[in-house]
């Protein structure tokens, strides 16, 4: 299993132009915690940046920025940590270990915007291939006195 296989293509995205408050609303809107903050090149979207509704709140509650004039760019985290779509499942949980985080944009062989990944994602398509597995372990009574 690929990165490709597991990740949702639908990414929830915004400009970099963008400020916190629009961000915020497009979160509450779909209802996710964090989105892809995207620039474009010839049309196609690549990831810049990542920004979570804690850098939000942050930013907003204890540095005091204007939610209505601070842009995204001032605050996402950048460059984004990001998967390509070939990772396998080995490589995305080095990944994720390695930068702390629990979500990962996917990107094609040319860093664009692909899809995105969460550690919940990783655990079940581990999860499916541990069923996988023990449904081939399993040894059909039938079969295994037929062999005697």
């Amino acid at each position: 299993m690929l990165a490709r296989d597991i990740a949702t293509h639908r990414v929830i995205q915004a400009e970099a132009t963008q400020s916190l408050r629009e961000a915020a609303r497009i979160m509450y809107r779909h209802q996710v915690s964090c989105l892809v903050v995207v620039g474009s090149r010839r049309r196609e979207k690549v990831p810049m940046g990542m920004l979570s509704i804690r850098d939000v709140a942050t930013a907003v509650l204890l540095d005091g920025k204007d939610p209505d004039a601070t842009p995204l760019a001032a605050i996402m985290a950048r460059p984004p940590v990001v998967a390509r779509e070939d990772c396998t499942l080995a490589e995305l949980i080095a990944i994720l270990r390695g930068s702390g985080l629990r979500r990962l944009p996917v990107v094609d062989a040319s860093g664009v915007l692909a899809g995105i990944v969460s550690a919940d994602d990783v655990i079940a398509a581990m999860a499916e291939l541990m069923e996988d597995l023990a449904h081939a372990l399993i040894v059909d009574p039938q079969l295994d006195h037929a062999a005697r």
